[in-house]
């Protein structure tokens, strides 16, 4: 089987693991009902995955990029008309509450297409700029050629969201792509490729490995991969990029964050600021790469905020996530649940005060209630966990007093972490001039939580980024390209 795989040494000689089992997938909504029962991949399926990858790849990448822009965008449509159906398998898999796996899906259509233009955009622009110079019977020129096979470690929090970011880009590019699904979601990726496969994508080029940790990291250490993409934890993340380095493969990483949002006092409406900073922070229950964990309040707007803030959080409405009126489901995990309570509690004994606490329904399931804490106990030093050392990824918001824009800009900066942050002001040049100080991939102005298509969706330190690329933008479509110099004489 491994001699008809000519794309680098593939695995290793040892085996890794040979699982062959199958894992069960527990309704986070009462931590008890098995919704899915899963096939697990091991190291001969995911080689003989990767060897199905290299050889499509071949024929896909000499498809004209216009037929295969033509296959998303049928894709783009099928996942429009299945939105029903994948968010109903988000909201029994994860917990999202079904109108926001709606949304998500109904969103991730919309993607598909914005980034095929995207694409089309960047590969116009790469092929404008080819010919770097050009004198007498020389031409230098360069040429951008798809990487090859792309690892997809995908996360469980957006799984739409998330895959396509990925895919669209990677195969509108000409690469194949292995994409491993969390072991919390895995039915959206199974569900995409009959997607794939119905827009006459190619069956090997777009390939699921299903399991957990195990498969991942066999999925990462094949060699002769031309990219990983990885979104998780800042710890996996950091194996990730250590496993890719050590074969020359680009990782593209996207690690998380502990995102903050500074309301300053000339802010033109609190409660709209509040609003927002609140869908930031319980959307999903908290568990977003960008969700507002830290919210510094200029003091003269301060009691103002946090009543707005605490009035928004009441709204809130815990509960059977397949309820149309529920907007709090559950977290995904007994682990998530626990992981949130001890930052909560972490926070309380560095001195915050707990300013609202709602109510968890009486249920067996993961649910955690909407939490805001706050007070200067969590200025200076920041202590608490939940402030800026770990992410919480639970419907928690912290709010914490500051005198002027110097203290906001040095505590958002306190953090390891640098994806998004916030600033709320009618003033748009103190906003950025705010942003432009701030280590952070993404920054909003009266805004939070809200990646778009068309910007690149990158991070600094902890939450990734680097040299490896991005998603989004037409930066996402140039991540998954590889330059090729070209240096022609038309005379010997």
């Amino acid at each position: 089987m491994l001699r008809g795989c000519r794309e680098g040494s593939v695995l290793a000689s040892r085996r890794w693991f040979a699982s062959g089992a199958s894992f069960d997938v527990v309704s986070p909504a009462d931590g008890t009902t098995v919704v899915a029962t899963v096939s697990a991949d091991d190291d001969v399926s995911i080689t003989t995955k990767f060897c199905g990858a290299v050889q499509a790849k071949r024929s896909w990448r000499k498809m004209p990029w216009e037929d295969r822009a033509a296959r998303m965008r049928t894709f783009a449509e099928r996942v429009r008309d299945g939105a029903g159906d994948i968010s109903r398998i988000i909201t029994s898999e994860t917990g999202k509450p079904l109108t926001q796996s709606r949304a998500e899906v109904n969103a991730a259509a919309r993607r598909v297409r914005a980034m095929i233009d995207l694409s089309e955009r960047a590969r116009a622009r790469l092929e404008s700029n080819s010919v770097r110079a050009s004198s007498g019977s020389v031409t230098e020129k360069v040429v951008h050629e798809p990487v090859g096979v792309v690892a997809h470690v995908s996360a469980w929090n957006y799984p739409a969201f998330l895959a396509v970011n990925v895919l669209v880009p990677a195969l509108l590019a000409g690469n194949a792509v292995l994409h491993k699904p969390s072991e919390h979601s895995p039915g959206v990726g199974e569900r995409l490729r009959t997607l794939l496969l119905q827009s006459d994508v190619p069956s090997d080029v777009f390939q699921v490995c299903q399991g957990g940790r195990d498969v991942g990291r066999a999925l990462v250490r094949l060699q002769g991969l031309g990219a990983v993409a990885f979104t998780g934890s800042r710890e996996a993340g950091t194996e990730v990029a250590a496993v890719a380095a050590r074969s020359h493969t680009r990782a593209i990483l996207e690690l998380g964050g502990v995102d903050s949002a500074y309301i300053r006092p000339d802010v033109s409406d609190v409660e709209r600021a509040a609003a927002s900073v609140a869908s930031g922070a319980f959307y999903n229950a908290g568990q977003g790469c960008c969700a507002v964990e830290r919210v510094y309040v200029h003091r003269d707007v301060y009691e103002s905020f946090v009543e707005a803030l605490v009035s928004e959080a009441a709204k809130l409405r815990a509960g059977d996530p397949a309820d149309e009126t529920t907007t709090l489901g559950p977290l995904v995990s007994l682990e998530a649940l626990r992981r949130v309570e001890a930052h909560v509690n972490d926070a309380v004994r560095s001195g915050a005060s707990v300013l609202f606490r709602g109510k968890a329904p009486p249920s067996a399931g993961y649910f955690h209630p909407a939490v805001v804490v706050g007070g200067d106990a969590l200025r200076g030093s920041q202590r608490a966990r939940l402030m800026t050392r770990a992410e919480t990824f639970g419907p928690v918001a912290a709010v914490i007093p500051v005198h002027d824009d110097e203290e906001a800009i040095e505590a958002m900066n306190d953090t390891s972490y640098g994806l998004t942050a916030s600033v709320y002001t009618s003033d748009g040049a103190a906003a950025e001039s705010i942003l432009g100080r701030l280590d952070v991939g993404t920054g909003y102005w009266n805004a939070c939580n809200v990646p778009s298509a068309n910007l690149p969706w990158t991070g600094r330190q902890g939450s990734g980024g680097g040299s490896g690329g991005c998603t989004l933008g037409e930066e996402g479509y140039t991540s998954f390209t590889r330059p090729k110099a070209l240096y022609m004489r038309s005379r010997a």
